[in-house]
Order: structure tokens, then C-alpha cells, then sequence
């Protein structure tokens, strides 16, 4: 839960737009009311009291704030994997807490209030994550799975929890429970960044990850499933993993491409909790850095990231939840990118500007347990908010001009700038 700030009663936010993150069409002339951190009304203005706190934002659009819920807050986004890595490895406990504090307030700053970290080193985010609920450090809400379970030599093995047998899975996610985590997170496969452990390959049999799952539901922990490989992707699936995290169809050689994806396998995939997670990071986002509006895109760089989006579309037309995420952390992926992520969601899933926030808010609060919470601009959630300029409905590029966050009904940034709290 995020820190409550004493927020004054009825404050009222005004702007042209608003997106309200459950993919309803975008309200105009709108305002949000927020007493006691939390909303009670969003829509079209209404007439107030003369005494009422009204903030008038113009020419903008206020939205629930970004939700990621794929980063890895102890990473540098350095330019190749080999520096993360070596970095990582070499960094005391004290400077990956310290990147984790920097990383997840360059998040916040612009607009991101809620994070999902999907791996570091053993316990240490569970730390930052006490120190922000605890309002020792202004940031946003923090999920946290601690390290993730891999092999001997798998995918972050050096994060520090191995476990290679059925009965070593689930030590590793009890031990993970008992120190804390929120979720539980699986290298179901190798990954790009660590050598030698095969991306396209399976890390564990599907007995051994349906084994991990059933243990972590028992334990009312969700699962999130690191899926690069086809052959992973299958067993994700069928062990009951909650959330399918990059969820690429590689082939055992690496190689992406429509024609590899298991529609069988996507048929299976239960709408009643599981999701796939897009990770947009990197060179899916890169065109976008000094992009004003999606019309400017060269029509090379559009039809490069709809290829990457094919799989993802054709899930989505079979009515598999999604989610839109960044990979924060990794190689060229800084955390103040996130909103870059949103606009390349809209050409690479070939979707709306309101349907691309919804897969940032809303749906990422759904997946991960949080709905009901935040994530949309309903009566009775948090006023976890992003104001950006302009209107982010018509032009989805709005959305990395920040003009204001706010965490639980407390102003945090004005301007891409933390502002400081005296309580």
C-alpha cells in the first residue's frame, strides 16, 4: 500500500482530458475529486463551492498513474548486457540499494507510481520496498519478488537463489514468502543477458514448475514467469503461472517470428488470472526519444515494431489478457522512459492511445493483484495520478510531458521534479 499523505479533503483536479484507465471513451471538460487520498468522483466538471481546492490544469490530461510491472530496479540500463552484469556483480549490498532508491524515483518522476520489481539481488528490494511504504524515501508503490529462482547457471543466477530439483523450487519460493516477497518469479527460461543459458531453452520440467506454482497459490503468492523460448512459454501456460513475462516464442536456436507461435497453447491460456506481459524496452521505444507525434514516425521504424507486436496482436484477438510493461534495468532501458513504452504499445499492438494507457493502469492493476486499489480512475481507489499536456487521447506522445504526479492525493512531481514533503 502506498504511504498515506494527509491529503485536504475535496481537492479538485480540472483539465480538458481525462483518460480513466479501464478503456472507457476519454471524458472532456473533466475534473477528479479526491478526499482523503482517495477518489470519490471523476468526470465531467460540475458546479462547485466557492471554498473548494481546485487545481486547473488547462489544455491537459489527467490519468491514473502508470503502472510497470516488469523492471528490475537494481540494474543500471547500461549499453550492453556485459556492463550490467559486471556491474551488478561487483556492486556492494549498499550501492544496489542505493540504485534501486535513484531508479524507482526517475520512475516517479515521470509518472509511474506503481512497480512490480522482477528480480535482484536475494532480499534487498524487500528493504526498499519497507523503507517507501515506511515514507523513509518518496517513491512509488513497490511490489517485490526478491531474487528470482533459476538453475545452476541459469538466467540471473547471480542474483543469488538457485534451485534445480522439484523439491529445491519450492524451498526457494517458501524461503522467498517467509522473507517477504509479494509474487514469486521463475526463469522459466535462459535469458539474453546471461551467458551461456540459452534463451530459447527450458530451465525446468512442467512438473517441477506446476509444482512451484501450486505451493505459491497455496501460499496466496501470484507467479511470474520469465518466457523466451516456445517450449517455455508451453509450460508456463499449462503450470498455471499467473503472468507470462516477455512471453516471446523463440525458437530453441533464438529465433522469433509469427509462424513459431503455438495457438494450441495459446487456447489454453486462462483469462481468469493469467496475462501476458509486452516488455517494450530498448530498441522498441528508442524511435520515440524526440517524437511529437505518431504521424512523424518513418514508415520503416512502424513496420519494424508492428513485426515485433505480431504475436502479441493475434493473442490479443484471442482474447488473452495483456499487459504493457518496460524491462527497466536492462541494456538501454532507463526508468524515466516508461511513458516511450506506452507509445510504442499503440503501434506495436496496433491499438488507441486510450486502449495503451488502459494496458498500463487498469489491466497491469488487474494482473497483479491490485484492482480495487489503483489503476483507474473509480470511486474508492487511491489518487494515484498523472497529469501530462496537451491531449494524450488524440495524441498518445502527450503522455511523456509531465506536468504533475500525484500518490494518494499528495502533488510528489511537478515538472519531471520530486517535490519535497514535510509531514
Amino acid at each position: 500500500m502506498v504511504k498515506s499523505f494527509p491529503a485536504m479533503p475535496d481537492l479538485v483536479l480540472r483539465a480538458s482530458t481525462l483518460i480513466d484507465g479501464t478503456g472507457a471513451d476519454p471524458c472532456y471538460d473533466a475534473e477528479v475529486v479526491v478526499s482523503n487520498g482517495l477518489i470519490t468522483y471523476a468526470g465531467p466538471a460540475r458546479p462547485l463551492a466557492e471554498d473548494a481546492d481546485i487545481v486547473e490544469y488547462g489544455d491537459a490530461t489527467i490519468m491514473p498513474g502508470l503502472i510497470d510491472c516488469h523492471c528490475h530496479l537494481q540494474f543500471g540500463a547500461y549499453s550492453s548486457h556485459e556492463r550490467t552484469l559486471a556491474v551488478h556483480k561487483s556492486a556492494s549490498n549498499e550501492e544496489r540499494v542505493i540504485t534501486a532508491v535513484q531508479n524507482a524515483q526517475r520512475a516517479l518522476a515521470t509518472g509511474v507510481t506503481t512497480m512490480r520489481d522482477t528480480g535482484g539481488y536475494r532480499t534487498l528490494n524487500m528493504l526498499v520496498r519497507d523503507a517507501q511504504h515506511a515514507g523513509r524515501f518518496l517513491g512509488p508503490r513497490l511490489l517485490v519478488c526478491g531474487a528470482p529462482i533459476t538453475t545452476t547457471g541459469g538466467h540471473l543466477n547471480w542474483c543469488g537463489l538457485r534451485a534445480d530439483s522439484r523439491d529445491e523450487v519450492i524451498r526457494a519460493a517458501r524461503e522467498m514468502v517467509e522473507a517477504g516477497a509479494d509474487f514469486i518469479k521463475v526463469m522459466a527460461t535462459g535469458g539474453m543477458m546471461t551467458p551461456g543459458s540459452q534463451a530459447g531453452h527450458s530451465q525446468y520440467e512442467l512438473e517441477t514448475l506446476r509444482a512451484l506454482v501450486t505451493d505459491a497459490h497455496r501460499l496466496r503468492r501470484h507467479v511470474a514467469a520469465h518466457v523466451l523460448g516456445a517450449d517455455g512459454c508451453r509450460d508456463a501456460i499449462d503450470a498455471g503461472v499467473d503472468t507470462l513475462e516477455h512471453c516471446s516464442w523463440l525458437t530453441a536456436d533464438g529465433i522469433r517470428g509469427q509462424s513459431i507461435i503455438d495457438a494450441a497453447a495459446v487456447d489454453r491460456i486462462d483469462a481468469t488470472h493469467q496475462s501476458v506481459h509486452m516488455t517494450l524496452a530498448a530498441m522498441n521505444r528508442t524511435p520515440f526519444r524526440d517524437l511529437a507525434h505518431l504521424d512523424a514516425l518513418p514508415a520503416d521504424e512502424r513496420e519494424r515494431i508492428r513485426a515485433a507486436g505480431a504475436n502479441f496482436r493475434y493473442m490479443r484477438e484471442q482474447g488473452v489478457p495483456h499487459v504493457v510493461s518496460t524491462d527497466a534495468g536492462v541494456i538501454d532501458t532507463p526508468f524515466h522512459e516508461f511513458p516511450l513504452s506506452v507509445i510504442s504499445a499503440v503501434v506495436a499492438l496496433d491499438t488507441t492511445p486510450v486502449d495503451a494507457v488502459r494496458l498500463v493502469t487498469g489491466a497491469a492493476a488487474q494482473a497483479i493483484g491490485l484492482d480495487g486499489i489503483t489503476g483507474s480512475l473509480l470511486p474508492g481507489r487511491q489518487a494515484d495520478l498523472l497529469v501530462v499536456d496537451g491531449d494524450a487521447a488524440e495524441n498518445i506522445c502527450n503522455i511523456a510531458r509531465t506536468v504533475s504526479v500525484y500518490l494518494g492525493g499528495q502533488e510528489v512531481v511537478r515538472k519531471r521534479r520530486l517535490e519535497v514533503l514535510v509531514n
